[in-house]
């Protein structure tokens, strides 16, 4: 149902959304069950955690409806902020905001734990559910803008707006499209039909 082959977890977050940058996107987490279920799907919770959420969603409704919101507001900022800088525009500043304040939970909800020569970061495990979720996108969010890996993020070039977001892993960084098989391949058939026209 959900995509992850953008190269990010924070990318395939913000993939939600399909046709993100035009007019009439269409969205795919329309609930706080589709966020759970991208959760599970991106292996930051597992079934029982899964079922706990929905229970408690269930109890508490407004409360679910609330930090559903807060979860789509996140993923439109990092949209924004990544489609911004691939268009060479200013980063909206609210947007960062947001992922800064995010950021910032998850490094309090973050612990060093020794393992095999060295440590890793590992979750506290009191870390409150749905954050299970939000914290490790708002992280890799923060680590992908802060890494060398920025100047590979690309935006899908279709001129109808697909916002496709992704890290460009091509050799010669010459990747513009979502796929060859879609957008890309819509595009090489406008070429050719344009070509035709001109000739």
């Amino acid at each position: 149902m959900y995509d992850f082959e953008s190269g990010d977890l924070s990318l395939d977050y913000a993939n939600t959304k399909d046709w993100h940058g035009s007019q009439k996107p269409v969205e795919k987490l329309t609930s706080y069950t589709d966020l759970v279920e991208w959760g599970v799907q991106a292996g930051l919770v597992d079934a029982e955690l899964a079922r706990q959420l929905l229970e408690g969603a269930e109890d508490h409704p407004q409360a679910a409806f609330e930090m559903y919101e807060q979860a789509i507001a996140l993923r439109e900022a990092i949209y924004h902020i990544f489609s911004s800088l691939y268009a060479g525009e200013s980063i909206p500043t609210d947007d960062l905001a947001m992922i800064n304040s995010f950021a910032r939970q998850a490094m309090a909800h973050l612990q060093l734990a020794p393992r095999q020569g060295g440590f890793k970061w590992e979750w506290l495990p009191e870390m409150d559910g749905i954050h299970r979720i939000l914290l490790p996108v708002a992280r890799a969010a923060a680590e992908l803008l802060a890494s060398d890996r920025l100047s590979r993020v690309r935006e899908c070039e279709d001129d109808r707006g697909c916002g496709y977001l992704f890290i460009d892993q091509t050799k010669n960084h010459s990747r513009r499209w979502c796929s060859m098989e879609s957008c890309g391949n819509r595009a090489k058939a406008h070429r050719h039909y344009s070509r035709l026209q001109a000739g």
